[in-house]
């Protein structure tokens, strides 16, 4: 992925880390928030969830 180095390190360390964590990746739609979480993290059995912004209020 292209100019995800930064935000790839990122969740690798937390992922990597030895404590329950929890992250929450947010930001302008349409910029790959969903494809960036499910590119490094594929194969590897960890829980994803996926929401709106308006989810939070229904």
């Amino acid at each position: 992925m292209i100019g995800r180095e930064k935000e790839i390190k990122e969740l690798e360390k937390i992922y990597s880390s030895n404590k329950a964590e929890m992250v929450a990746v947010y930001g302008r739609r349409r910029v790959g928030k969903t494809y960036l979480v499910d590119e490094v993290f594929q194969g590897s059995g960890i829980f994803v969830k996926t929401i709106t912004f308006d989810d939070l209020f229904r």
